[in-house]
């Protein structure tokens, strides 16, 4: 087995407390801007599962954001991921679910229109979500 991502969710606001992913606003799928190019004060808030034998290795979270039309990449962020040894308490054999928070404030997206959202687990594919991103009237 290997690390997965379990959930990937477009949200408002989230943060990870205590080793618990905290969403606000959850399951976005449209954001409107005034004009463009823009910027959006939102998240990504995702769970990956960790086997027991991978709890101390690194892994790489890789994020794309394309044009769901042209395939043209908006941006990648990339997430190192080093978890520290598995916490008191797990059984022999027992994973654990990992919060991670990405702000997308720096992504900037040049015009309306269908985005994929795509992650990458340690160079494979693991999930992709998608949105629509509009022009408000003024």
């Amino acid at each position: 087995m290997a690390a997965e991502l379990k959930s990937l969710i477009l949200c408002d606001f989230a943060q990870v407390r205590e080793g618990l992913l905290f969403v606000q606003s959850g399951g976005l799928t449209r954001l409107a801007a005034p004009s463009f190019p823009a910027k959006f004060a939102c998240h990504v808030a995702t769970l990956v599962w960790l086997p027991p034998h991978e709890a101390a290795t690194a892994h790489e979270i890789v994020m794309k954001v394309k044009s769901a039309t042209t395939a043209t990449l908006t941006a990648t962020v990339k997430v190192a991921l080093r978890e520290t040894a598995p916490p008191a308490g797990l059984q022999p054999g027992e994973g654990r679910q990992v919060p991670i928070v990405v702000p997308l404030a720096a992504v900037s997206f040049p015009e309306p229109g269908e985005y994929d959202l795509q992650v990458e687990v340690d160079d494979q594919f693991a999930g992709d979500i998608s949105f629509r991103v509009a022009e408000r009237p003024a």
